[in-house]
């Protein structure tokens, strides 16, 4: 991203949302091949356009291969929140995260998040889930546990290509599976000793209505995806010329997220047939679009997992009420 594109989004981000908290999420690709300069940009930026009482956040998620000391002493410096890619313990992750020589990255990865934990800073674990390592969740799990890994978030590899799923993406049934024996693990006679994301969405939801991921709200269009030239979209999965909102250097922050909202974020509410009547649909809200688009190449589709979700909140829901129950009655 040039210096006037960069200068341009934090100038407008921090204008927009002026006395409320502003989120930068710093992706790629692989964030780091920026270069620590970059950030160090990024942050002196943040510091010039930011007005008193303004609160900054920073998210990075990386594969962690390229880190070391002065890289972690930055992120600690700026409490940045590192999320780190890694799918499991050495056999399952080398099995999809290769160099292009063929050599497994699980080692470089275990040694960046070594540097992170030594520096002190704050991380949490992205475990991705294709078709052929789906069905490692005791592995997984367990290893998470064993390297003290207290945040975790496991998403399906689900894409389309070509007009049917790719290869590499779980079916439906393996990933419903995946979670009722994942949360079987997690349970713990109702002690859960580590934060997983999808439980804990579902616990918000009970709790206070809505979660606080965009994959069950209502309506997308809460953040904007800005590329390297400027160029805006409403979601990371939908970077495609056909969702393309505008360019920040000829739009305001305000006409963006307008669109966002409008063009994007109401399609949410399209219920597909198959949705109508469904007792879960107070959970999932129709669906996550990407995983709509994913099943039949239609955003106003059924959602790929549907019959995952169902599987499992079916399988689960009884033990998070019993959860939910807990934590009011702690609360008095």
């Amino acid at each position: 991203m040039e210096e006037k594109v960069l200068e341009k989004l934090i100038s407008e981000a921090f204008s927009y949302s002026e006395g409320e908290v502003c989120i930068f999420s710093w992706q790629g690709g692989e964030p780091l091949l920026a270069g620590l300069d970059f950030y160090c940009r990024v942050v002196e930026l943040q510091k010039r356009y930011g007005k008193s009482g303004q609160v900054v956040g920073n998210a990075f998620q990386t594969n962690a291969t390229l880190l070391d000391k002065r890289w972690v002493e930055f992120f600690r410096e700026y409490s940045f929140l590192v999320g780190v890619s890694l799918d499991g313990p050495e056999e399952v992750h080398n099995h999809y995260r290769c160099f292009p020589d063929g050599r497994g990255s699980f080692s470089k990865v275990m040694k960046g998040i070594s540097l992170l934990k030594e520096g002190g800073v704050e991380f949490n674990i992205l475990s991705t889930l294709g078709r052929e390592t789906m069905g490692e969740v005791e592995k997984i799990y367990e290893f998470f546990l064993k390297e003290n890994f207290s945040y975790l978030q496991f998403i399906p590899a689900v894409d389309r290509v070509g007009g049917k799923i790719a290869s590499f993406s779980p079916t439906p049934s393996q990933y419903g599976d995946f979670l009722c024996r994942l949360f079987d693990l997690w349970w713990n006679e109702g002690n859960p000793l580590v934060s997983v994301r999808l439980f804990d969405n579902i616990m918000e939801i009970l709790l206070q209505g809505e979660s606080s991921s965009c994959m069950w709200k209502p309506e997308c269009g809460e953040y904007l995806v800005v590329e390297f030239n400027g160029d805006v979209y409403p979601c990371d999965f939908f970077v495609k010329k056909e969702w393309k909102l505008g360019n920040i250097f000829t739009h305001s922050l305000a006409e963006l997220y307008r669109r966002a909202r409008e063009i994007f974020g109401r399609l949410k509410k399209t219920t597909p047939p198959s949705c109508q009547g469904c007792e879960w649909n107070f959970i999932c809200n129709n669906g996550c679009l990407w995983f709509r688009w994913v099943g039949s190449g239609d955003v106003r589709g059924r959602s790929y997992l549907c019959s995952s979700y169902k599987k499992f909140f079916s399988y689960s829901m009884e033990r998070f009420h019993i959860l939910k129950e807990r934590i009011l009655a702690r609360r008095g």
